[in-house]
C-alpha cells in the first residue's frame, strides 16, 4: 500500500517539477502566455492532487485518533468527518438565506449531501466492484449498525421533510424543520 502511494507520489512531484521548468523557461512577467488554457488544465489537476494528498492524510490521522482512543471508524465518519464536510455548506446556506434566497439554499441543502451521497458513494462502490468483486454488505451484523441507523434516519428526516412541505402547501415552516433536524441529530448521536 505504501509502495503504491509513493509511486504516484513520486510520479506526480517528477510532473511537478517538468511543469514547473516548462513554464519557467517559456513564459515571462511582461506578457500573457499563449498557452492560457493548457495552465488552467495543469493548475486544476495539480489543485485536484493536493485535496487528494491533503485528504489522504487527514484521514489517515483521524484512523490513528480513532485507534488511540478505541473510537469506531463509523462514529469517526460520522460526527468528525461530517462536520468539516458541513461546515462551508452551513457557511454558503446561512450567507444565501441573509442575502433573499431561501430557495436556493434549501435546494442546496438537500441537493448537495444527495449528490455527495449518489455520486460519491456510487463511484466509490463503483471502483470496489471492478477492483475486488462484488461486495457484501451485511445489515444484520452488529459492526454495521451505526450505518443502518443512519440510512433509516436518513430517510425519516426526507420523509419529515416531504410531509412537512406538502402538508404546508410547499411553505416551509422553520421552527418544525429546524427543531425536527435537532431532535432526529440527538437521538441519532445518543
Amino acid at each position: 500500500y505504501f509502495k503504491s502511494h509513493l509511486t504516484i507520489f513520486c510520479l506526480c512531484i517528477a510532473i511537478s517539477l517538468l511543469c514547473c521548468l516548462f513554464l519557467h523557461y517559456t513564459t515571462s512577467t511582461k506578457s500573457i502566455p499563449s498557452y492560457p488554457l493548457c495552465i488552467s488544465l495543469l493548475t486544476f489537476i495539480m489543485s485536484l492532487i493536493w485535496i487528494w494528498f491533503i485528504a489522504d492524510n487527514l484521514i489517515d490521522l483521524l484512523k490513528a485518533i480513532g485507534l488511540l482512543l478505541r473510537i469506531p471508524d463509523t462514529f469517526l465518519g460520522m460526527t468528525v468527518l461530517t462536520y468539516g464536510n458541513s461546515i462551508s455548506d452551513l457557511v454558503l446556506n446561512i450567507s444565501l438565506v441573509k442575502s433573499g434566497y431561501g430557495e436556493m439554499a434549501l435546494a442546496g441543502s438537500i441537493s448537495g449531501p444527495l449528490f455527495n451521497l449518489l455520486v460519491g458513494l456510487g463511484s466509490s462502490l463503483l471502483k470496489m466492484n471492478i477492483s475486488h468483486g462484488t461486495i457484501a454488505i451485511n445489515f444484520y451484523s452488529t459492526s454495521n449498525i451505526i450505518s443502518v441507523i443512519a440510512v433509516f434516519i436518513l430517510i425519516l428526516n426526507l420523509l419529515l421533510l416531504l410531509y412537512q412541505s406538502h402538508s404546508h402547501e410547499y411553505i416551509l415552516d422553520k421552527r418544525f424543520i429546524s427543531y425536527s433536524g435537532f431532535i432526529i441529530y440527538a437521538t441519532f448521536l445518543m
